[in-house]
């Protein structure tokens, strides 16, 4: 005790950390309801998926490259060789095309996957170099933002918990406008692409902003779907359902243009998303023309 008194100032920084560490990374929070770790899709607390690309639109060549992909991205497995005939790829250009078709697939699966950013890879004597480039480059640091992340989401379900669906929908946009920022330096980086990007850095491209809402909406009791496709050029997106009735929602238009503009809320405006093209149209339900807001 005297040791404290004599070192107020250590003692209140002491303090303040221990506040602060217990807040942002300790304190008890409810956990997502429809998570379940004995699942094979299961990654980590912030969402469940329900593998419904891989369950119900990859063929079996495909399901065991994103079973690949998956483990690999769970275990922060960095390089993996990859023989051919294994896969029955008739060269390494189907091989290449099946690790781009599972990779898509569990982007659109896996939101929460923090560690998921791109792949390269090199052929050599009927043998493929794989490598994964991970936005979280330690295992350790994706632990600290899942805890993180959990928290931040906890005070979003709270902020949200008496709104209507049409507000909850609105919030999440607002949320992603008020809190975050388009990378607009490193646009194709891997740093910017992962949902730890948005949360724990604050800054992302559309694929890290389209993640973080599909995970808020499912913690929030929003039906929505995460989208690859096309704009002006690659691009990531979600599809909100409201009223019986899907609708795009971009909040990369939230993040990358200013809040006093009138073009701010163009990403909740499906008429001025009509010429956004999905790369994989079946794999969603129909889209109304014009929105909701």
């Amino acid at each position: 005790m005297q040791f404290f008194k004599k070192n107020i100032i250590l003692t209140v920084a002491l303090i303040v950390i221990s506040v602060f560490i217990y807040y942002n990374f300790t304190r008890i929070v409810d956990k997502n309801p429809l998570i379940n770790e004995n699942d094979s899709q299961y990654v980590n607390d912030l969402y469940m998926s329900d593998g419904r690309i891989y369950n119900e639109y990859l063929d079996t060549r495909e399901k065991k490259m994103y079973d690949l992909l998956l483990t690999n991205l769970k275990t922060h497995t960095r390089t993996t060789e990859i023989k051919l005939l294994e896969f029955g790829c008739s060269d390494y250009q189907d091989c290449s095309n099946l690790i781009s078709m599972a990779g898509e697939a569990i982007l659109v699966d896996h939101p929460e996957v923090m560690s998921y950013a791109g792949w390269s890879w090199r052929y050599k004597d009927g043998i493929l170099k794989l490598t994964l480039d991970f936005a979280v480059p330690f295992a350790f640091l994706e632990s600290i933002g899942e805890a993180r992340i959990e928290r931040i989401i906890s005070d979003i379900k709270r902020d949200t918990k008496n709104m209507s669906e049409k507000e909850k929908i609105k919030y999440v946009y607002n949320w992603m406008g008020n809190n975050t920022r388009y990378d607009k330096t490193f646009t194709w980086s891997s740093k910017n692409q992962s949902v730890y990007s948005v949360f724990m850095s604050k800054e992302a491209v559309c694929a890290g902003f389209a993640k973080a809402s599909q995970i808020i909406f499912q913690n929030i009791g929003v039906e929505s779907y995460a989208v690859v496709g096309q704009t002006s050029g690659p691009h990531m997106w979600n599809i909100i359902e409201y009223d019986g009735k899907y609708y795009f929602f971009d909040s990369t238009a939230a993040t990358a243009i200013k809040k006093n503009s009138p073009y701010y809320y163009d990403g909740l405006k499906q008429e001025e998303m009509n010429y956004y093209i999905m790369d994989f149209p079946d794999w969603y339900p129909e889209i109304e023309k014009d929105g909701i807001f």
